[in-house]
């Protein structure tokens, strides 16, 4: 039931399809993922926050977390790919992979976050 109203809340902040906006994702085991993007041509992370475990990540100044910046970040038709990495770009920190499918008016987004030296987590996504 939790997961279905994290969900549902996560829909509801969603921006529309390839346009700016929030990607929401959650894990069955309670991991989340939520990047902001920025609409230009290319994939432009604006902000990311992550949480696994005990553990959470944010790329804002002011977000609750160790602090990550993004690496690399790419779209390749429906596949989205973010690295992120310690400040200093020494290591690391998580990889974040995106697939999804989009037949008429449904949109599905699923894919896979591994933490360096934690784990990794299975996906369910909402947004563009």
């Amino acid at each position: 039931m939790r997961r279905a109203a994290t969900l549902l809340m996560m829909a509801l902040c969603a921006g529309s399809a390839h346009a700016s906006g929030t990607i929401a994702c959650v894990s069955d085991d309670g991991a989340s993922v939520e990047l902001t993007l920025a609409s230009l041509p290319v994939l432009s992370v604006a902000g990311a926050t992550i949480a696994a475990g005990e553990g959470g990540w944010t790329t804002l100044e002011d977000g609750d977390g160790q602090p990550v910046v993004v690496g690399q970040a790419a779209r390749h038709g429906d596949l989205v790919v973010v690295d992120f990495t310690d400040p200093n770009i020494e290591r690391i920190v998580a990889e974040l992979r995106l697939l999804s499918a989009t037949e008429e008016h449904d949109q599905v987004t699923a894919g896979t976050l591994r933490i360096a030296g934690q784990g990794a987590h299975a996906l369910t996504c909402v947004g563009p």
